[in-house]
């Protein structure tokens, strides 16, 4: 990618636990074709759930690279930097000719299973949703996996980590995050 864009949110965005639980943090991720942003939550105390929505609002009409958001848990890595061990999912987004398609939409989205040492996952039914449709998530870390669950659907991945993070991450595209909530399981 050209650049990158690197938002590290850190104790102050969570310094008010009932505020930024009780409404969760909307993320508007929107970058440019060949770009993109990130944002880095701390997750605090192990084991704890992230859930939230997500929603394709845009994408380019680039055709070097796809629209996508990636929501994972990761180990803490530096900025700039990708993690080596990861977990979540991705919501992709290809744009289309909207007559040679049945949908009529201008973009066709998948959402894929994604984690470190395995090739990504697409979950096939997802390729019915009609792009914009809010995809409501949950990744629970409990120190030895994370359980991503997109609808009906859950997989678990191994992930063994001292310092996790909820890592968000957009290209090429604008995404709506809403309603992200961090908070224990203790």
């Amino acid at each position: 990618m050209k650049s990158r864009f690197c938002l590290y949110a850190i104790g102050a965005l969570l310094a008010i636990p009932g505020a930024a639980a009780a409404q969760g943090i909307t993320y508007d991720c929107d970058t440019a074709a060949g770009h993109f942003s990130e944002l880095v939550l701390p997750a605090g105390t192990v084991p704890f759930t992230a859930t939230g929505n997500v929603r394709l609002n845009a994408v380019t009409t680039e055709k070097t690279y796809a629209a996508m958001i990636s929501i994972q848990i990761s180990a803490a890595s530096a900025p700039g930097q990708s993690p080596k061990l990861f977990a979540g999912f991705s919501l992709d987004a290809l744009p289309v000719d909207p007559k040679k398609v049945p949908s009529g939409m201008p973009a066709v989205q998948a959402l894929s299973w994604r984690a470190n040492g395995t090739k990504d996952e697409m979950l096939p039914q997802s390729l019915l949703a009609k792009p914009g449709t809010v995809q409501p998530f949950t990744l629970a870390y409990d120190g030895d996996k994370v359980t991503v669950t997109l609808g009906a659907d859950t997989k678990s991945f191994p992930l063994k980590t001292t310092e996790p993070v909820v890592r968000v991450s957009c290209s090429t595209g604008e995404f709506l995050l809403t309603d992200l909530t961090i908070k224990s399981a203790r």
